[in-house]
């Protein structure tokens, strides 16, 4: 009953799935039970879900064609995957592509059992309050005490909203609890120096604090132990875009307290993570065969100067 309630939240107040829609579940080995709950829901509301099962070698860059196909054809497609694929999905030309062609898509690593109308609601505004601050700006500066010192231009840039609430065409983000905001800077504007303390995505949760340099839109030095050593290994092996500072996004889910080790630490409010390489499928102009975000905890953000963050804790 517990995980039948976080199943229904999911599917009708997360994606507001209406009677005769098309339900597209995309799942893996270990994440089909969680699909056919959710499938279950949809049937439950007269919509017609639909499982195809894929493995994880074929979601490294793009989904098969067969995927690929009927996301163009479904009203709402529900990505029941590991984290790290989750992570890949949302930067696929797949998913824009079905963005624009009218689909809802929620990325669904598991279902929260006691998860409410209410948690959703609660994350939605405060998702779309700072989606319309970081919208009208112009600069954001982002530090902390540990030494994070940054600032960019995120003027005229669209925000993306991951508010875990997609019911609108075209709306996607993560459910049932993930949410931030995040928008591209202006290529070439982001300078300073970032101390990355919590999680990086494909190292994982960070021991030693990673000192980033950045100048002139781009990671130019990192310093630090064995974290530091892994990710110029990455970028070693990554194209020449790989350095591009594409993403700042800023946590808005009030649900996790504390850190995991795991790519949902990006949610939790309080933290802010620069992603480096690909920004062309969030409002940038950047291309890449990476898209790696890094979390940094106990921020102060500013907008414009107008303080959103004060060292993790929220002003808004």
């Amino acid at each position: 009953m517990k995980s039948k309630k976080g199943a229904n939240v999911i599917i009708e107040t997360c994606m507001g799935v209406k009677p005769g829609e098309n339900v597209l579940f995309v799942t893996q080995d270990g994440f089909r039970e969680t699909a056919e709950s959710l499938a279950s829901e949809v049937s439950a509301l007269g919509a017609k879900p639909l499982i195809k099962m894929v493995k994880g070698s074929e979601m490294e860059v793009e989904p098969p064609q067969e995927i690929v196909d009927l996301m163009l054809s479904s009203d709402v497609i529900l990505a029941v995957l590991d984290l790290k694929y989750l992570q890949l999905f949302a930067h696929m030309n797949a998913r824009e592509s079905a963005t624009e062609a009218g689909a809802r898509i929620g990325l669904v690593p598991f279902i929260l059992w006691d998860i409410t109308e209410e948690d959703v609601l609660r994350i939605k505004t405060l998702t779309e309050k700072l989606a319309k601050i970081m919208g009208k700006g112009k600069s954001a500066h982002i530090s902390t005490a540990l030494g994070t010192d940054v600032t960019m231009s995120i003027k005229g840039r669209p925000i993306q909203q991951l508010k875990a609430m997609f019911t609108e065409p075209g709306e996607w983000g993560a459910v049932p609890f993930y949410a931030e905001a995040a928008v591209a800077p202006i290529e070439g504007t982001t300078r300073g120096k970032a101390l990355i303390d919590v999680f990086m995505e494909e190292i994982g949760a960070i021991k030693q604090p990673m000192e980033w340099i950045i100048k002139d839109g781009k990671l130019v030095e990192i310093r630090g132990g064995k974290e530091a050593e892994m990710l110029k290994q990455i970028i070693r092996k990554a194209d020449e875009n790989a350095t591009n500072i594409a993403e700042l996004g800023v946590g808005t889910s009030h649900l996790f307290k504390n850190f995991t080790g795991t790519i949902g630490d990006k949610m939790i409010i309080g933290t802010i993570h620069f992603a480096i390489g690909k920004s062309i499928n969030i409002g940038g102009k950047v291309m890449s065969n990476i898209h790696h975000d890094a979390v940094i905890d106990k921020v102060t953000l500013e907008i414009d100067r107008r303080k959103i963050l004060d060292t993790g804790k929220c002003l808004i």
